[in-house]
């Protein structure tokens, strides 16, 4: 016990040292000329459903994924799908398999070792938090393009709900807030974000009053000109333990609460009279429709980064025909911090990031949609990673510099500064790293935590 009080008493040390240095910095920026009103943050709305800081700016175009004429609907196949036919195509066919098989038999060896991380309890953890997202499929259950159990206006013997576009926003956001969205926005419905097919069937749009699953395609109403984009924070206090099982749990419970939330404010839209289709990673492309929203902007990890959790959230969307108000998107100066940070480039172990200092139209696979303009990743080293971790893996999220719990006030100075001076952006990044951000916490403490994290780290 001494051992382990002896190491706490030195990682409160390094902290507190760190914590200094950054508000020591802090200090001399505001000196150098940053406005003064940077410690008064908070103040106006701008973009998204909530009171967002000053620095986070509305914008007429996102700052990032400029397109071109190449710019299409996409196929919809998923990395895993992609992943098995490129490891089939390098390594031989039944490759996929025996490393799959490999990887089974790696897991049951930590668990029977009790590796920090992989025991028994951390896995299951895991398993349990993804229960709701692996119950889920587009277009059933919990994800069902049409009304499951909720009364209809005609059925309330009332009218359907009407109000101007902007009250009707507040409204949808509201609800949307209820059920677990830690940012939501509005979004025009933009058709090349929609996959071209999936499960498959061809998703198409067609002149119809309601949306419909048949045996051969997805239908979506043309009048289904509104998205509810949605962005669920993560559980930082276990994404801080990436990769292990208890960092893939903080993915598992996130893609859950996106279900849940999807689908109840579908059918809150539905019980108000109007046609909903939720959608978690299903049916069309979320980062788009957040970045379009302004829920964020579109990072160096090619996902989007958010003001107030970073890139430490889950994104999902309702489409629908109710007519709303449109949010713009938005601009804190993430695109000039991510040229300088790379900070996750260099934090991934696969070596999947861009570490170009500029975006790009080159992309690095089939994978990345061509004909937008991006730092592209490499998933196929991105997904070989994780078949050796047994789960996705998240270093990426945790290290970035945007990733905090919005609960201390120096973290809001340096994202203001960040935005407004991004002359600093340079020695954030070091005093990011001088605080410890960003490093795997021992995955054994979480669970002697008391009590244990809550959704936002």
């Amino acid at each position: 016990m001494q051992g382990v009080d002896r190491n706490n008493n030195v990682e409160r040390e390094r902290k507190q040292t760190g914590r200094r240095a950054l508000l020591t910095a802090a200090g001399l920026i505001a000196a150098g000329g940053v406005p003064a009103a940077i410690s008064a943050l908070g103040g106006k709305p701008s973009g998204g459903s909530r009171k967002r800081a000053w620095w986070v700016k509305a914008v007429d175009r996102p700052t990032l994924g400029q397109k071109t004429g190449q710019f299409k609907r996409f196929s919809g196949d998923n990395i895993f799908v992609i992943y098995r036919q490129l490891k089939a195509q390098r390594d031989g066919a039944g490759s996929f398999e025996a490393e799959q098989a490999a990887k089974t038999k790696r897991l049951a060896g930590w668990m029977r070792d009790r590796k920090p991380g992989f025991r028994l309890p951390d896995h299951q953890l895991s398993e349990g938090a993804w229960t709701l997202m692996k119950s889920t499929e587009p277009g059933a259950g919990l994800l069902s393009w049409t009304r499951i159990a909720v009364n209809t206006p005609a059925e309330l013997g009332v009218g359907r709900h009407t109000a101007p576009p902007e009250e009707m926003a507040k409204t949808v956001k509201a609800a949307a807030r209820l059920y677990g969205a830690g940012l939501v926005g509005i979004a025009p419905m933009n058709e090349g974000y929609v996959n071209l097919r999936q499960e498959k069937k061809d998703i198409v749009f067609e002149d119809a009053e309601v949306p419909a699953v048949t045996d051969k395609k997805f239908v979506i109403p043309r009048t289904m000109k509104w998205v509810v984009s949605i962005a669920i924070p993560m559980d930082l206090d276990l994404l801080s333990r990436a990769p292990t099982s208890l960092g893939d749990a903080a993915t598992g419970l996130g893609y859950s609460h996106s279900a849940f939330t999807v689908a109840s404010l579908a059918e809150f839209i539905r019980g108000l009279g109007y046609q909903a289709i939720p959608s978690v990673n299903d049916t069309a492309l979320s980062v788009p429709f957040a970045v379009e929203a302004g829920i964020g902007e579109l990072s160096r990890l090619n996902k989007l980064v958010t003001p107030e959790f970073g890139p430490a959230v889950r994104l999902c969307k309702v489409f629908t025909d109710l007519p709303m108000a449109y949010d713009k998107p938005v601009d804190f100066g993430l695109v000039e911090f991510c040229r300088k940070c790379k900070k996750c480039a260099e934090s991934c172990p696969s070596g999947a990031l861009s570490f170009d200092d500029e975006p790009s139209f080159k992309t690095r696979g089939p994978w990345n949609n061509p004909g937008h303009k991006a730092w592209f990743e490499d998933s196929y080293l991105c997904f070989q990673h994780w078949q050796q971790v047994d789960n996705g893996c998240g270093i990426c999220l945790a290290s970035c510099p945007y990733t905090k719990a919005a609960q201390a006030w120096i973290h809001d100075v340096v994202k203001a500064t960040a935005s407004v001076a991004p002359a600093a952006d340079g020695l954030f990044r070091i005093m990011d790293n001088a605080l410890g951000y960003g490093r795997q916490h021992d995955p054994e403490q979480w669970w002697t935590r008391d009590p244990p994290s809550g959704a936002r780290g």
